[in-house]
């Protein structure tokens, strides 16, 4: 994260660049403001993003068992992700 940030700025700050180097491993950094007010900057510019395969859920999903509607051949979506499917003829 702290080389991403220098990258983005370095053009703006470019005596920033020498720091590259240094942020392999880990870094800490001071600053003039609380870490509450940190903490309130970074809560207030979070931002939604798309699940990744192999990623937890922060809470429980519960997804009841019902007919999705999909045709038959529209299974491998399901098996993708690891969900069991069974083909029911409806009619």
């Amino acid at each position: 994260m702290v080389r991403r940030l220098l990258r983005g700025i370095v053009n703006e700050f470019p005596t920033l660049e020498r720091l590259l180097p240094m942020s392999g491993a880990n870094i800490g950094l001071s600053s003039q403001y609380e870490l509450a007010e940190i903490r309130d900057i970074i809560v207030a510019n979070k931002v939604a993003a798309p699940a990744r395969a192999g990623a937890f859920a922060p809470k429980d999903v519960s997804i009841p068992a019902g007919n999705t509607g999909m045709e038959p051949g529209k299974t491998s979506f399901f098996q993708a992700l690891g969900i069991p499917t069974k083909i029911a003829l409806v009619h």
